[in-house]
């Protein structure tokens, strides 16, 4: 911590901004420019090379590792609940390792990737899956920070947190976040793979690209069907803890991964670490996945080939438990990285939160349906495969944090298309406005657009949302109350601290937000 002030202090005597870096999960420009100085709080090389892995065993930094601590500010957690200190390097994989070694505390949701830190997931407000989770953010209770004279500040106060605990950096250098865990609990996983038309199925009346009704004949798949695997959906959706669905393009199979969770007992000392989960064909399943990685490189291949034959071997790589076979039973710090994926090869992606409503006290499934197929439609609308890796979609609540896409969201369907580096960018592009152009003209009964918002991490800022700029519309519309709200709790934050927002920007900065949240 000590080097961290001395850098910023450094860096007011040379005027230069100063930022941290961060590592496989960010594609829109978040990022410092040449003239910055760059501050990275893990080894470099173990994270700019694929696969990603963690730091050796003999490095060590007082900004890695977890330690729980008794209260904050004289507040003790709940019942059931522990307050975990965070230090802002500490990886994804690290902290599950952590979680699979003490085997008592554990969060209820993360992000399934495992090759981030801490500080980048909760600076850009990630979340993960769930209809009764928020985001990590959420989860926060202090946050410890250095700010732009290089002194070390903390900030506990909630209503000063819905602003610190996902601001971007613009506070200062995140050094540790101290999070509330909860009890560990069971996760028994049974993901399957059933027919596109049965994973979430469309809603009544959806014009169904004709492929997919090709497919419902070939399989005899009647509307009784359809309305059996729709209502087995939503028990999913309302009794499942965990909820995240794939589909990669051109496949007649999606894959299904919501589970339920249990308490702990005894047995369930020696329960096996990802990616095993006591699976037998565990070897032949990497197998499938390292040739998927493999096709996801080939340029020569004709892209919807390429696309399909990532997809099939993808599915191949995946469990497919069916009725009869036990359990995939783990801690949930495993379940949640289940096959972590996305540290074995690159890849593109575009996420949008999108609003759904609770009607009469109902949740509004059929919204839900209508954005995955418009999804799906949209692939198969474009004979040049845009769109080669997959689509896929997790359900969450909405977030207290100011900056969140999820605030003010009863609950959030968080849906996502992913490509492979190799697409040429125009083509991505044209797809992503053309999906974004489906998912932004959603109504409700008076007319007004829901506040569709994208995932700040994601490829974002360079469309359009109803006929405007989309920096233009984040500004105006999506985000034109959060960000003045923003401004007056981030101001206050900082006088309390004695520091200045212009200060502030002047040593942290970065162009896209500075310019999206202050200007």
């Amino acid at each position: 911590i000590r080097g961290v002030q001395s850098v910023v202090k450094y860096a007011g005597l040379v005027d230069r901004k100063v930022r941290v870096v961060g590592y496989r999960h960010t594609w829109s420009p978040l990022f410092t420019k040449p003239e910055d100085i760059v501050l990275t709080f893990i080894p470099p090389n173990v994270c700019e090379e694929l696969p990603y892995s963690d730091p050796p065993s003999d490095w060590h930094s007082e900004l890695q590792g977890v330690t729980l601590v008794e209260s904050v500010d004289g507040v003790k957690p709940p019942s059931d609940h522990v307050f975990a200190k965070v230090m802002a390097g500490t990886t994804n994989n690290q902290f599950r390792l952590w979680c699979h070694k003490h085997a008592n505390w554990a969060l209820p949701f993360n992000t399934v990737v495992l090759a981030v830190t801490f500080g980048g997931t909760n600076s850009t407000i990630c979340h993960g899956a769930g209809l009764s989770t928020s985001t990590l953010s959420d989860l926060v209770k202090e946050i410890e920070y250095v700010d732009a004279h290089g002194n070390l500040q903390r900030v506990s106060d909630p209503e000063e947190l819905k602003a610190a605990s996902g601001c971007f950096g613009f506070l200062g250098i995140v050094v540790s976040i101290t999070i509330q865990m909860e009890t560990m609990t069971i996760a028994e996983m049974r993901p399957t793979q059933v027919p596109v038309v049965l994973a979430i199925p469309p809603p009544k009346g959806y014009p169904i690209p004709q492929i997919i009704r090709n497919q419902m004949r070939q399989a005899n798949i009647s509307e009784e069907d359809i309305e059996n695997a729709r209502l087995e959906w939503i028990r999913r959706c309302e009794e499942d803890h965990f909820h995240e669905w794939f589909w990669f393009p051109y496949q007649k199979n999606a894959w299904v991964n919501t589970w339920k969770r249990r308490l702990k007992t005894p047995e369930d000392s020696t329960l096996p670490q990802w990616p095993q989960f006591g699976l037998k064909n565990i070897d032949e399943m990497d197998a499938h996945g390292a040739f998927g990685t493999a096709v996801a490189k080939y340029d020569w291949l004709p892209p919807s080939q390429q696309a399909y034959a990532f997809g099939l071997a993808s599915l191949a790589s995946l469990p497919n438990i069916s009725e009869g076979q036990p359990s995939m039973t783990a801690y949930i710090s495993e379940g949640l990285h289940f096959r972590g994926g996305t540290q074995t090869f690159p890849f593109w992606g575009m996420e949008w939160e999108l609003p759904v409503r609770h009607l009469n006290g109902k949740r509004d499934y059929g919204a839900i349906q209508r954005a995955w197929w418009d999804g799906i439609s949209a692939i198969y609308s474009r004979p040049e495969a845009p769109c080669r890796a997959a689509l896929e979609m997790r359900l969450t609540g909405g977030s207290d944090v100011l900056l969140a896409p999820q605030r003010g969201n009863q609950s959030t369907a968080s849906i996502e298309v992913f490509t492979h580096p190799i697409t040429p960018p125009d083509e991505w592009r044209a797809f992503r406005q053309l999906v974004v152009d489906r998912w932004t003209s959603y109504k409700d009964e008076t007319g007004a657009y829901f506040n569709a918002r994208p995932h700040w991490a994601k490829h974002w800022w360079d469309l359009e949302v109803h006929g405007k700029p989309i920096q233009q519309h984040v500004k105006e519309v999506a985000y034109k109350q959060a960000f003045t709200e923003f401004r007056e709790v981030h101001a206050q934050i900082l006088s309390r601290r004695g520091t200045t927002v212009a200060e502030t920007r002047r040593r942290f900065d970065m162009e896209l937000m500075g310019r999206l949240i202050f200007e």
